[in-house]
Formats: C-alpha cells, structure tokens, sequence
C-alpha cells in the first residue's frame, strides 16, 4: 500500500483531482478548493484515491519534482517541474 497526502475534500466530499504533485516524499493529490488547512489533510492508499478518481492513473508515470494540472479548457493533465519543494 502506498499512502498518499490529500484532503479531506477529495476523500469525503467527492470533489475532482485537479493538482497532484510528486516530490522525493510521495503523492500529493488537491482539488480545486482553496485555503486548504493542515486540518484539512489526510493520508490514504493510492488504490483507495484511484478508486474514486480514475483519472488519475493518467499521470502515475510523473518522476519526483513533477507536477500535473487539469487544464480547465479541455480538461486534459498538462504537467511540468514544479518550482517548489
């Protein structure tokens, strides 16, 4: 099992993976919402987040200090180095 940092937005309320991030620590999956607090995170298995938001098996091949966002005009993953972390 491979944990991964998300929110509660994306566990429990069903909202949308728009943003993920690969650093040297693992996966970190966010959605659109903002002002996310450290309240606001939790950690679950990769499987259990892919289980609801299929799509992001599309973006599983990003190397550490990559990035991935869903571009809103046609909704597909664009990705890049993050320039953070």
């Amino acid at each position: 099992m491979q944990a991964v940092i998300t929110t509660k937005y994306l566990v429990e309320l069903n909202s949308k993976v728009v943003f993920a991030y690969h650093s040297k620590e693992g996966w970190q999956f966010f959605g659109a919402e903002k002002d996310i607090k450290e309240s606001d995170s939790r950690v679950v298995s990769l499987g259990t987040l892919i289980s609801s938001s299929p799509h992001i098996k599309d973006i599983l091949w990003i190397e550490e200090g990559m990035e991935a966002w869903l571009n809103g005009d046609n909704n597909a993953w664009q990705t890049g180095i993050a320039n953070y972390g």
